[in-house]
């Protein structure tokens, strides 16, 4: 019987090879248990990175290829950076998933039996579960954004008191590079309210305040010409997609006026242009010899 359970059909062709050659049962099924499967689990770990390795190349060469022609093909600004960031996410997925399935094959390489872990995993991932409530919220809120497309890699956003170039996106996390150089890492799950600030057209909103004394007419006329200077500059022109508007005095107090000047711009030189503005406002105000304060942001 034991004889007959050692040479089964079950020992693997190594087993089959040994016996033929005259190497004992025990010895054959020894070498067989020692040399075949750390081999064979080798194999699956490095068939694991390279068809991983294979399948991201593979998304962002040619799927990614595919996903950017199409987008060019709406004629929307917001195409190619959609496209890289559908590109990345779907090439974390791929991996996650090329991971996952690793890790079981080389479980079931190794011997264990998947049925009662994958059935205990069952018990044991409701108890986590209720630990790991955040980060479950984190990957159903990447997803989310990323379906809804509310930003894409490039987009300038803002979260909370937190701004800054969207470097990276994941389904976990969001990485943003701040105008100051730090990199901020946000948990998707915690981004509950946020302003994409380069999505279609932005205003530039300059707000003048000048002594209540001064003379009112000069002072909008020195506002006017500055505002219909910088739009006529071929540096700003190409920014300003409407012309100026001056708002006239929207704010007064005992020692001061204020007087707003907006003009509509694209969403990515809105600061661009408001800071042009506020230079020629002050170069305008002093030339009519209106004294002007420091002009706010």
């Amino acid at each position: 019987m034991l004889a007959a359970a050692t040479s089964g059909p079950d020992q693997g062709w190594l087993y089959d090879l040994l016996r033929w050659a005259g190497v004992s049962q025990t010895t054959a099924a020894h070498v067989q248990q020692v040399i075949v499967k750390p081999v064979t689990l080798v194999v699956v770990l490095l068939a694991a990175v390279l068809i991983g390795w294979l399948g991201n190349r593979l998304i962002r060469h040619w799927i990614g290829a595919a996903v950017r022609r199409a987008a060019a093909r709406t004629d929307s600004p917001r195409a190619e950076r959609r496209a890289v960031t559908l590109t990345a996410m779907m090439a974390n997925i791929w991996r996650v998933v090329v991971a996952i399935i690793a890790i079981l094959v080389a479980l079931g390489t190794v011997g264990i039996n998947l049925t009662p872990l994958l059935a205990g995993a069952t018990v044991i991932g409701a108890t986590i579960g209720f630990g790991a409530q955040s980060m479950v919220r984190d990957l159903l809120a990447g997803f989310l954004m990323t379906v809804e497309g509310q930003f894409d890699i490039g987009d300038t956003i803002t979260v909370n008191d937190t701004s800054g170039v969207v470097e990276d996106l994941t389904l976990r996390v969001t990485r943003l590079r701040a105008p100051d150089g730090a990199v901020w890492f946000l948990a998707n799950g915690e981004i509950r309210k946020l302003a994409n600030i380069t999505r279609g057209w932005g205003r530039a909103t300059v707000d003048v305040p000048v002594p209540a004394a001064a003379d009112v007419d000069e002072v909008l006329s020195a506002v006017h010409g500055a505002a219909d200077t910088v739009a006529a500059d071929e540096r700003y022109a190409p920014s300003c997609l409407e012309a100026p508007v001056v708002w006239g005095v929207t704010d007064s107090a005992v020692d001061s006026l204020t007087v707003r000047v907006t003009v509509r711009t694209t969403a990515a030189d809105r600061d661009r242009v408001e800071r042009a503005l506020r230079e020629q406002v002050a170069r305008r105000l002093r030339q009519a010899g209106v004294f002007a304060p420091t002009l706010p942001s």
